[in-house]
């Protein structure tokens, strides 16, 4: 699997390809992977430690990595993240060129989408309904985190099927939120 990264910093952006060989993961939790990024041929040894923390062994060198959607990109249609590794934080943006041919006329998905959790925190307030229409952009539910109150937008005109949490309920990264049809 070649996947496209753009990979942004302070300094600017520098675009990457990597290839997984999913043969070679021993899990969808962790195991050992082998890939070529940029050409050069490397393995690591990894693990999730918790929802969008891991932990990753290249060579002699150990990393704990956290990934999050960024704002507005949620679910598992979600392309760009934030990637943050010791003091280093990272914007990447992922094109996968399967995603394409999965997705609806314009790029849009028209399948169930669950709404995952960008970040641990604690819902503050529910802005829908079950079975309620929403358009593109139209916020969904607040989420607190750290003291910063945020929107979750949906990424897509949709209904509303199914509300997994309740106001108040406190929820780690990668816990579904909501179902969009």
């Amino acid at each position: 699997m070649k996947i496209d990264i753009k990979h942004h910093t302070g300094l600017g952006t520098r675009n990457h390809q990597i290839e997984f060989n999913p043969a070679a993961a021993s899990s969808v939790a962790g195991g050992r992977l082998q890939f070529i990024l940029d050409g050069e041929q490397g393995d690591a040894d990894w693990a999730e430690i918790s929802p969008g923390v891991y932990s990753i062994f290249v060579g002699e060198r150990s990393h704990e990595i956290h990934v999050a959607p960024r704002p507005g990109d949620f679910g598992v249609q979600a392309t760009s993240y934030d990637v943050t590794s010791g003091v280093n934080r990272y914007h990447l943006e992922v094109r996968d060129p399967r995603r394409r041919r999965h997705s609806a006329p314009g790029g849009l998905h028209d399948g169930p989408q669950e709404i995952l959790a960008p970040m641990p925190g604690r819902i503050v307030k529910i802005l829908v309904a079950e079975n309620q229409e929403v358009g593109q952009g139209q916020g969904m539910l607040v989420i607190e985190a750290m003291k910063m109150q945020n929107e979750l937008r949906a990424p897509r005109a949709g209904r509303v099927d199914r509300v997994y949490v309740k106001e108040g309920a406190g929820v780690e990264t990668g816990i579904k939120l909501l179902r969009l049809t």
